[in-house]
């Protein structure tokens, strides 16, 4: 009886293994999209403030939601969740890309709450990441052009 078949196995395996690992350390980072923002003028006074995303692309057969968070501090992974939205798929058969022009994900609340006790930051980095239920999706191809914080209600 040949024992030399489990050689290649192993083998395999153990290529296999660090690309897995690698994968699952990035986490939500694999799909996620970090962007610099002003701050604008006023934004104590606004009554909303959204992050408003431009040119957004992404499968049409995906359903996702959208969670913006702001990176407190690139040193650690210290993030604040700030808002969401979720975006529709056509169906699960689509295909092909879908494109919103602009998707607006409303952050009032919680960048205002900390803005009071950082007002001298600026810009500020956002971090946004697809999400399907509770699982943030780790392989979603997925862009958008640009990002700002936009104001209403001041």
């Amino acid at each position: 009886m040949n024992k030399s078949w489990w050689q290649p196995l192993l083998l395999a395996l153990g290529l296999g293994l660090p690309a897995l690992a690698s994968e699952r350390a990035q986490g939500p980072a694999g799909s996620a999209k970090e962007f610099v923002v002003e701050v604008p003028v006023g934004i104590d006074s606004a009554r909303s403030v959204f992050l408003v995303l431009s040119d957004v692309r992404l499968p049409r057969m995906a359903a996702v939601v959208l969670r913006a968070r702001l990176v407190e501090n690139s040193a650690d992974t210290s993030e604040l969740p700030l808002g969401s939205v979720g975006l529709l798929a056509e169906s699960k058969d689509a295909e092909g890309v879908a494109q919103h022009d602009t998707v607006r994900i409303e952050v009032s609340k919680k960048l205002k709450r900390w803005r009071q006790e950082h007002p001298d930051v600026n810009p500020v980095r956002i971090r946004v990441v697809p999400y399907a239920g509770a699982k943030p999706l780790t392989d979603l191809q997925w862009s958008a052009v640009s990002a700002r914080l936009s104001l209403s209600g001041s």
